[in-house]
C-alpha cells in the first residue's frame, strides 16, 4: 500500500482574528508528529507538498460570483454585503489571505485525487482538508471552499463510484446537498445529532436521498455522551454491510477529530482508541481512500489523534512490544503513549446512548438495507 501524506509549511502562517477556533497549525504540528515518531520513513510513504488550487477549479461546484466576492476578501477588508454570503461573519471572518489558505488547504485535497488516479498512492492523507459545510455559494461553519464535493465531482465525471464517508463529530451538511438526488455517490455520515450541535439541523436517520439518490444518504445522528462501545456497535451494524453492496473504486473519508471527549466543540465521550479502529475499518473497505482533517479544536487532541490515524495509513500501527500494558491498553513511549485512557461512562449514560443508538440504526436498517438488498 503507496500512503502519501499532504503537507505545506505556509499553512500554519495564516491568522484570524484572536481566538477564532480554527487551528490554522492543524498540519504543521501532526506533521511533526508524525516525523517524531518515524511514521514517513517507510519506502512506500511519501510526503508530498501541497499546490493551491486555481480559481478556475473551484468552478466544479462553486459560483463564479461566490468566487469573485472570495478573491476581493483576500485583502481582509469585509464588506458588509458579503454577510449574506457568510463572509465577514464570526464563524467565517474576512482576515487577510484567506483565500490563500483556503486555495492552499483545497489544493491538497485536489494533489490527493491526482495521486490515487495516477497510481503513485492508494491512501493519502491531507489534514487540511474536509471542509463538509461550504455551499456553492456561500462560507458556513469555518468552511469556505468545498474541497470534498469538488473531489468527488472530479470522479463521478470519470464513472467511479464514491464512497463518502464522514465521522467528524458535525453533519456534512453540504455533501449531502451537492448528492442527495443521485445514485452515483453513497454518503454515509456518523456525527452529533443536529437536536445538540451545528449545523443544527439536517442529518437525521429520515433523510435518505431522493428520487435516483434515494437509499444513497445514510445518517447515523449519535446522542450527546455516546461512547466507544455504543459508537462502534453502530458502525459496524452500518458501515460494512453498505460498503459491500455499493462496492466503491475510491472512499472520500473525512475524519474529523472533533467527536473526541477532550475537543471542546461537541458533547460525545469518544476516545482515539475507538476513533483509529474506525479509521481502520474504513482502510479496509476500498482499494483507494482520500482521507481529510476537517473538525479539530484542541490541539492536542487532534494532533494524537491524526498521528494515530496516519499510522494506520502507512500501515505503522503500535503493537504490544512498542509499549507497557496496562489494563488491556497500552501507555509508554513512542505511538502507543498517543493513545486515550479509557474513558469512564455510567451505565446510565451507556444504557441511554444505546437505546437511542440502537433506536437509530434499526430504522435505517428497516428503510435504508431493503434498497440494496441487504438482509438482518
Amino acid at each position: 500500500m503507496k500512503s502519501a501524506f499532504i503537507y505545506h509549511p505556509d499553512l500554519a502562517g495564516f491568522h484570524a482574528y484572536k481566538g477564532y477556533p480554527w487551528l490554522f497549525e492543524r498540519t504543521e504540528v501532526t506533521y511533526q508528529l508524525c516525523k517524531k515518531n518515524g511514521l514517513f520513513e517507510g519506502k512506500e510513504v511519501a510526503v508530498r507538498t501541497a499546490v493551491p488550487a486555481r480559481p478556475c477549479d473551484l468552478l466544479r461546484f462553486h459560483t463564479q460570483s461566490y468566487v469573485d466576492l472570495l478573491t476581493k476578501a483576500n485583502a481582509g477588508v469585509a464588506d458588509e454585503k458579503w454577510l449574506e454570503s457568510g463572509l465577514g461573519t464570526s464563524e467565517c471572518p474576512v482576515y487577510k489571505g484567506v483565500f490563500d489558505y483556503h486555495l492552499l488547504a483545497t489544493g491538497g485535497t485536489l494533489l490527493g485525487a491526482r495521486l490515487i488516479d495516477n497510481g503513485e498512492a492508494d491512501v493519502v492523507f491531507n489534514p487540511s482538508g474536509g471542509f463538509h459545510h461550504a455551499g456553492r455559494d456561500f462560507a458556513s461553519g469555518f468552511c469556505y471552499i468545498n474541497d470534498i464535493v469538488l473531489a468527488i465531482r472530479k470522479w463521478v465525471g470519470r464513472k467511479k463510484r464514491v464512497l463518502y464517508i464522514d465521522i467528524d463529530a458535525h453533519h456534512g451538511d453540504q455533501v449531502q446537498e451537492a448528492f442527495y438526488e443521485t445514485g452515483k455517490v453513497l454518503c454515509i455520515s456518523f456525527h452529533e445529532s443536529g437536536k445538540s450541535l451545528f449545523p443544527f439541523r439536517g442529518g437525521f436517520e429520515n433523510e435518505i436521498g431522493k428520487g435516483r439518490g434515494k437509499g444513497c444518504t445514510v445518517n447515523v445522528p449519535l446522542t450527546e455522551r455516546t461512547s466507544d462501545k455504543v459508537l462502534l456497535w453502530a458502525f459496524g451494524r452500518i458501515f460494512p454491510p453498505l460498503v459491500q453492496r455499493f462496492k466503491p473504486d475510491v472512499i472520500v473519508a473525512v475524519i474529523g477529530a472533533d467527536a473526541l471527549f477532550s475537543d471542546p466543540m461537541s458533547h460525545l465521550q469518544l476516545t482515539n482508541v475507538a476513533y483509529v479502529h474506525a479509521v481502520e475499518m474504513i482502510l479496509g473497505s476500498a482499494p483507494k481512500v482520500l482521507a481529510l482533517g476537517c473538525g479539530g479544536y484542541d490541539i492536542d487532541t487532534l494532533a494524537r489523534a491524526w498521528t494515530l490515524a496516519w499510522s494506520a495509513m502507512a500501515d505503522s500501527a503500535p503493537g504490544e512490544e512498542d509499549a507497557v500494558s496496562f489494563g488491556g491498553m497500552f501507555w509508554g513511549d513512542g505511538l502507543s503513549s498517543l493513545k486515550d485512557h479509557p474513558l469512564f461512562v455510567s451505565d446510565h449514560v451507556r444504557a441511554e446512548t444505546e437505546q437511542e443508538v440502537r433506536r437509530v440504526v434499526e430504522n435505517l436498517e428497516k428503510h435504508v438495507f431493503p434498497l440494496w438488498n441487504i438482509k438482518r
